[in-house]
């Protein structure tokens, strides 16, 4: 896309929100299968990011401190497998590792509804030894035409040398409305 063709001003400001949104509620379906409860937010996922020819979305939600799936956690995960299969995802080839990494990690991406990558990884806790369950979910929105830098300060406001996060919350519910306001907005 040329640069002329690249939305700008109030329309590329609301095209953004939009794929943003719909990039965090493609997400937030997935988070629901897993845990319909509040997630801790690691990377909120509405600061635009430069990607080849626009600016892309990242997030990062863990399972809230001390949570368990009481032993279930494999069984679970093969659950989200075959749900994401069911519901159109694309799933990458389960990765395996030596032995003695535990680790359950699923890939997939859904690009029509915005995200191009999810991958959930799980460490399963172990009830006799008083682990407990670690879980850790990314996703990469699609690469959108826009100005990162633009998006960045509509967002943020001027650039700082400290910006301030001010405002995102430190746990989350997948049904929570998703912020994504202008700085004078917010």
């Amino acid at each position: 896309m040329s640069p002329q063709e690249t939305p700008s001003g109030q329309a590329g400001f609301d095209q953004a929100r939009e794929a943003n949104l719909e990039f965090k509620a493609t997400v937030a379906e997935v988070q629901k299968q897993i845990l319909d409860g509040e997630w801790a937010v690691a990377e909120y996922g509405d600061t635009p990011q430069r990607c080849d020819q626009g600016y892309e979305f990242f997030l990062r939600r863990n399972l809230p401190d001390g949570f368990s799936f009481d032993g279930q956690g494999p069984q679970r995960m093969d659950e989200l497998r075959t749900w994401l299969s069911d519901n159109g995802w694309q799933l990458a080839p389960t990765p395996t590792y030596g032995e003695g990494i535990d680790n359950i990690v699923i890939m997939a991406g859904k690009p029509e509804a915005k995200v191009s990558r999810l991958d959930v990884d799980m460490i399963p806790g172990v009830a006799a030894e008083g682990t407990v369950d670690v879980l850790e979910l990314r996703a990469t929105s699609t690469c959108e035409p826009g100005d990162a830098a633009a998006l960045l300060e509509e967002l943020r406001g001027p650039l700082t040398a400290v910006p301030s996060d001010d405002g995102i919350p430190d746990l989350e519910s997948p049904d929570a409305t998703p912020l994504f306001e202008r700085f004078a907005e917010g």
